[in-house]
């Protein structure tokens, strides 16, 4: 098991410092078997349903939180061009998939990276000069002209907290944030056929608060459910696709031959152009930014081979008890989206492995039932 004490963390790490205790809920999934190939659980006041989940899936992802070690966590996963929940697993004393435990950390940059360009603000070729940011911002990171430039392309991946900062003070109100956290799921219920507890979102109206806040500190809670649809709906363009965990009645169970899941659409979150520039912006994660590492095996290859996968890691330290939160968002392949994947780790400051290595066993997992997809050239 690894250990870092928390003030080594803070070089890397932000600190969060709102207690993680969380909020009400409704009771969420429970008691998740496999009965004749399928998924059944009680949901809501004791209701027994049939779910659409993968039971292999499930099984791999219960096995991977379990390994984990985290006291809380989650998975969810969803097939993105239906909108079929494939994967709801959590760990600890709750349904931690559709609570917003964890704060939403670096994943917000999502949020202000949609705001600036669907204002029409950036480009992926905006340069940006910043200064600090590292694991806080302050009044003076926000001064001057900043004495280290990237292009704004590589500021998502390479999750540059300075760059958010100045770029959401300079152009964004606290209103452009919040609705796009609300198209996004990162504010309210997500479109779902079960009882869910809403995400929220906290954006103060001081500058320096703004800018904070856009940067993924202290800027509010997030469910996995809410991170797994806004990676959903990037990779659908922008189509906010509703999602579904119950099965129709009559429906034959995951894998057997049956009319595939109806896709249902909830309006649009992102102008289709803006989607696909986040949906490049957002491969730099697993190529060269904040979880590159964790995409590289041993021997130097890439983990899934060819295969483009986008990606937004997040990771803050704080609350009662002291909590190492660290989140992976994805969906893959990028160019021709098929799952998307969130996973929330709710880890000791002592802890044992991180989200995005998580994330990408279960990625891993579901293209290796097809191994040609591991090498496969982008077209």
């Amino acid at each position: 098991m690894r250990t870092r004490p928390f003030l080594a963390l803070a070089a890397a790490v932000a600190v969060w410092v709102a207690p993680a205790t969380a909020s009400s809920a409704p009771p969420g999934v429970r008691h998740l078997h496999v009965e004749d190939g399928a998924v059944h659980a009680t949901v809501g006041a004791g209701k027994q349903v049939r779910l659409t989940l993968d039971p292999a899936l499930q099984r791999a992802a219960e096995r991977l939180l379990a390994r984990s070690g985290a006291p809380e966590g989650a998975i969810v996963a969803s097939d993105v061009r239906t909108g079929r929940i494939l994967v709801w697993a959590s760990r600890g004393p709750r349904d931690f998939v559709a609570t917003p435990l964890a704060p939403s950390a670096s994943l917000f940059k999502i949020v202000t990276a949609s705001a600036l360009l669907e204002a029409g603000k950036v480009s992926p070729a905006t340069r940006v000069c910043y200064t600090g940011g590292m694991s806080a911002i302050n009044a003076r990171d926000l001064e001057g002209r900043g004495d280290t430039c990237t292009v704004f392309g590589e500021a998502l991946g390479r999750s540059i907290n300075g760059v958010f900062a100045r770029l959401a003070g300079k152009h964004l109100t606290p209103d452009d944030l919040r609705r796009k956290a609300g198209d996004l799921g990162f504010d309210g219920e997500v479109p779902i056929d079960v009882p869910v507890a809403p995400s929220a979102v906290r954006v103060p109206t001081d500058d320096l608060g703004l800018a904070r806040a856009a940067a993924g500190f202290w800027s509010g809670r997030l469910s996995p459910l809410g991170a797994l649809f806004a990676m959903q709906t990037i990779a659908n363009d922008g189509e906010r696709v509703r999602l579904t965990l119950l099965a129709p009645p009559g429906a034959p169970p995951r894998g057997a031959k049956g009319s595939p899941t109806p896709r249902i659409t909830d309006g649009r979150a992102l102008r289709p152009e803006v989607a696909r520039t986040l949906r490049s912006m957002l491969e730099v994660t697993t190529r060269r930014g904040t979880c590159a590492k964790a995409f590289r095996k041993p021997d130097g290859t890439r983990a899934l081979g060819a295969m483009r996968v986008a990606a937004k890691t997040g990771t803050l330290v704080g609350g009662k008890p002291a909590r190492m939160f660290s989140w992976f968002a994805s969906f893959a392949p990028s160019d021709r989206p098929e799952i998307a994947v969130s996973v929330m780790l709710a880890n000791d400051l002592a802890w044992r492995t991180k989200a995005n290595l998580v994330g990408r066993e279960l990625l891993e997992i579901y293209f290796g039932r097809r191994p040609s997809r591991l090498v496969a050239k982008r077209r």
